[in-house]
């Protein structure tokens, strides 16, 4: 079987290689046939070029893991790595053996054609081999409450310990012990645990050998992950942060996000100063106060500083008449871009919290604390899910989506929340209640 299985992942890595080489010739041939480049070197050096282009881009697909189905964010990602790659190849050979580059329009489109491509052909790959079997779930808890919702048609029955946890929606197949008999009657394709103590009913080589038979074997937490794009704060330990394999937190990371964060809040301090400048203005005259107001809030690893907003109520605390137009204009935090450049936050990370409610918040909740692992932003993955939450939304579920943010932090992410604020559209399922709650 493991034959079988590797020799199918050397022919997809000898597609999508084929693939990266169309792609990156045909970029060629259209550049060429616009830009009219002169046939100085032709053809080795420019076929040399086009082999390095298009090795590295497929080095950034097979280098990276084999979820296929990590959506859009995932195959950005690959395209960075591609482009990045095939530059520092490119311009490194062209400093040790003065090696013409190839132009970096050919590199950015033909990385860009080669993985949507490889996209495609995956998806469709998938779409094909899609399972034919349903879910069993080993244990019914709030994590497998709350991927219930999006997977109900799928799952086919649930083991419990605890018969009066099942919800009655779900066939209710018998205790955990019973694992053997449920699957050989139901025949699932894919098994979620969510029994925090199911080591001590399941012999793990049971779930081990099913695992090799072909059946999917999947944490409960895992899936919640995946598919509703947050972190079960009741289920997370800080070990899970310490040993990801994600950028999250890294120092590389943090400089790079540190590096275009500066450079575009810097750039849009500048563009929007005259707003920033008249509504000011404005603010001061018909509020009959300091135009701007300071919040003490917890930064980086739980650095309190300064947070710089517009004032928009008067000193009996109701909205000033210039409070509710500039809340309507979402111009009241316009001034935290004078936050980002003295780089107490960034453009994209979990939203500040004021130093008295985040110390309480740690309080009850320990992890609570990993969401400082970043610096705050003024646009987040917790604000494009939960800004159109009404009533306001549980607090454990902003954590669990601004814990998501934490392990997940990476170009591509600020970009599609850049994206969805754009345009208003959501991630997952804000509507779904936290997998834990405030104890």
């Amino acid at each position: 079987m493991s034959g079988a299985v590797g020799r199918q992942l050397r022919f997809q890595d000898c597609l999508d290689l084929l693939i990266c080489v169309f792609a990156v010739g045909l970029t060629s041939w259209l550049y060429r046939a616009v830009v009219k480049r002169p046939d100085s070197g032709w053809p080795g050096e420019w076929i040399l070029q086009l082999s390095v282009t298009a090795i590295t881009c497929w080095l950034a697909v097979v280098a990276s893991d084999r979820d296929w189905g990590g959506g859009l964010r995932l195959w950005m990602d690959r395209f960075f790595s591609a482009v990045g790659l095939s530059l520092v190849v490119l311009y490194g050979l062209a400093y040790f053996f003065y090696m013409g580059p190839t132009p970096w329009p050919i590199v950015v489109a033909g990385s860009a054609i080669g993985i949507a491509l490889i996209a495609l052909r995956r998806r469709f790959s998938a779409a094909l081999a899609k399972e034919p079997g349903g879910i069993l779930l080993l244990g019914f808890d709030s994590i497998a409450a709350a991927v219930a919702a999006p997977l109900r048609e799928r799952i086919m029955g649930v083991l419990d310990d605890n018969p009066a946890r099942v919800s009655a929606e779900f066939p209710f197949l018998g205790d955990l012990s019973q694992l053997g008999e449920a699957v050989a009657a139901r025949r699932p394709s894919r098994i979620i645990v969510n029994d925090k103590k199911w080591r001590s009913r399941i012999p793990a080589r049971q779930l081990l050998d099913l695992r090799y038979s072909g059946i999917v074997v999947e944490s409960g937490p895992d899936l919640y992950e995946s598919i509703l794009c947050r972190v079960s704060w009741d289920h997370l330990d800080p070990l899970d942060l310490l040993f990801q394999s994600s950028s999250g937190g890294s120092r590389a990371a943090a400089a790079f996000q540190a590096i275009y964060t500066n450079l575009i809040g810097l750039g849009l301090l500048l563009i929007l100063s005259p707003v920033l400048i008249v509504t000011t203005v404005l603010v001061g005259l018909f509020s009959g106060s300091v135009p701007v107001e300071t919040l003490e809030c917890l930064g980086l690893q739980g650095t309190p500083f300064k947070l710089v907003r517009f004032r928009t109520r008067r000193p009996d605390g109701e909205f000033s008449r210039i409070g509710r137009m500039i809340c309507r204009l979402h111009l009241v935090n316009m001034p935290q871009l004078i936050n980002v450049v003295r780089g107490e936050m960034a453009l994209f990370g979990p939203p500040p919290v004021r130093t008295r409610f985040a110390e309480r918040l740690r309080q009850l909740l320990p992890i609570y604390s990993q969401r400082f692992a970043v610096k705050p932003g003024i646009l987040g993955w917790s604000q494009v899910n939960l800004r159109s939450c009404e009533p306001a939304p549980d607090e454990t579920l902003r954590l669990e989506y601004d814990l998501y943010y934490v392990k997940q932090e990476s170009p591509s992410l600020d970009l599609d929340i850049f994206v969805r604020t754009i345009l208003g559209v959501p991630a997952s399922y804000p509507h779904i209640p936290a997998a834990g709650q405030l104890r």
